[in-house]
């Protein structure tokens, strides 16, 4: 049987697979593990990608960095300030990826010690990161207008 969820006056079918609906995949218990399971293999194909254009042109560190954060960040944490709720092992998939990006883009061996290479490249540990993005959603919420065209500061 599909349900339906409510969005303001409009239904949308839900499955009991996962659902697509603005670039987010709802399951059926709202968990969100399904979009996070895709997205963090999205990211992976961006930065394999960006892997071959660093080789192939030669990239400044610095260079290196703004397109990981640009191509290969923002689609793994795309949704983020949906579930992200200090689920540690949902926290430890993102710092993978955070970690090979550091590896990458300096070129360090794997068991290079993985503090030292984030501050090197200066990426951000990944608790830090999705909570900064909690927070920035949070202060928009906060700076939104009520229905009455004021702000709810």
């Amino acid at each position: 049987m599909n349900a339906l969820v409510r969005v303001g006056d409009h239904e949308v079918p839900y499955n009991k697979e996962a659902t697509r609906w603005l670039g987010v995949w709802l399951d059926d218990m709202l968990t969100l593990h399904d979009h996070t399971k895709k997205t963090l293999v999205k990211a992976r194909r961006a930065q394999n990608r960006v892997r071959s254009l660093m080789t192939k042109k030669g990239l400044s560190l610095e260079e290196c960095k703004r397109i990981q954060v640009a191509a290969v960040q923002a689609v793994a944490l795309y949704g983020s300030e949906l579930w992200w709720h200090g689920q540690e092992n949902r926290a430890q998939e993102v710092q993978k990826l955070l970690n090979e990006q550091g590896r990458r883009a300096t070129g360090c061996i794997r068991t290079t010690p993985q503090g030292a290479l984030m501050n090197d490249v200066g990426l951000r540990p990944a608790k830090a990161l999705l909570n900064n993005l909690v927070h920035q959603y949070k202060l928009r919420q906060t700076m939104m207008p009520d229905a009455q065209g004021g702000g709810k500061m």
